[in-house]
């Protein structure tokens, strides 16, 4: 069944998602209620499962029929949530079998990201440096995961950059949307690679309109060659991608400039007009 809807909703989607992994971490009991415009539904939780679901007064039997009403729920406009904690009383229509709440909102996540196009999973991501972080690590904990998902989480805990993920073995195109799923989820975040000192020190080198051989800690003499080995190297720790989104807008421009700097720098020397 096709949701064409999902492709205006990832705010609704993040929204409901993130809600339901950190009812599960809590392990929450009680009912969440949604409603969005002219629109209404109910989660019933239990230690943090899902165990009974009522969306547009359609009752869910099975866990693949709470999923589909999650998957409408989620393109919803102006979705509001809020958990009733109702003493655990008995839930007047339960499911066959209960759910992890973090499951269902990894899986409506993969819906959500598979009706992104390419290029906007491209721009959510951008050029960061990736790693599993502890909620993570909790959220799949336990998951049964596809095996380029499996792929994903190997380099994940080890660090790994999102334009490389589709050409890592087992990862592939649907690994790389599996990373996009896990960053809107809070799963997965930018490391933050970039060396602060570095770029503090080449702010006042280039303020102080110092050589090019200066600005690539380079000895004055050194050729072309060393010049692009030697921006290649400052350029991993000083691009802005690797500071992270949560860094102050005016390091990441400080940053942005001094890259054009250290650029400008080695072709100078490439060409002889390193002064």
């Amino acid at each position: 069944m096709a949701y064409p809807e999902f492709m205006h909703a990832l705010p609704s989607a993040m929204t409901v998602c993130r809600v339901l992994v950190g009812l599960d971490r809590g392990r929450a009991s009680g009912t969440l209620r949604l409603r969005g415009l002219g629109r209404e539904g109910s989660l019933s939780l239990s230690a943090g499962s899902i165990v009974g679901a009522t969306i547009d007064r359609r009752v869910a039997t099975s866990p693949a029929q709470v999923l589909e009403g999650l998957y409408r729920l989620c393109g919803w406009e102006q979705v509001v949530l809020e958990l009733v904690q109702d003493g655990g009383g008995p839930v007047c229509c339960r499911l066959d079998e209960p759910i992890r709440a973090r499951a269902l909102a990894l899986q409506a996540m993969r819906r959500a990201v598979n009706a992104m196009d390419a290029s906007s999973v491209r721009a959510e991501l951008r050029r960061g440096m990736y790693r599993l972080n502890s909620a993570g690590e909790e959220l799949l904990d336990g998951l049964t995961l596809r095996p380029e998902e499996k792929a994903v989480s190997f380099w994940l805990r080890r660090g790994v950059c999102a334009e490389d993920v589709a050409t890592l073995p087992g990862c592939g195109l649907a690994g790389y949307r599996f990373l996009c799923s896990l960053k809107l989820l809070g799963a997965a975040a930018p490391r933050n690679g970039g060396s602060y000192p570095l770029l503090l020190r080449k702010r006042q080198q280039v303020r102080q309109q110092a050589s090019a051989h200066v600005l690539l800690d380079l000895p004055e003499g050194a050729g072309g060659g060393d010049a692009r080995r030697a921006l290649r190297k400052l350029v991993k720790d000083l691009h802005p991608d690797r500071f992270g989104e949560e860094t102050p807008p005016a390091l990441r421009r400080a940053s942005g400039e001094i890259v054009t700097a250290l650029v400008d720098a080695e072709a100078r020397i490439a060409s002889n007009r390193a002064k």
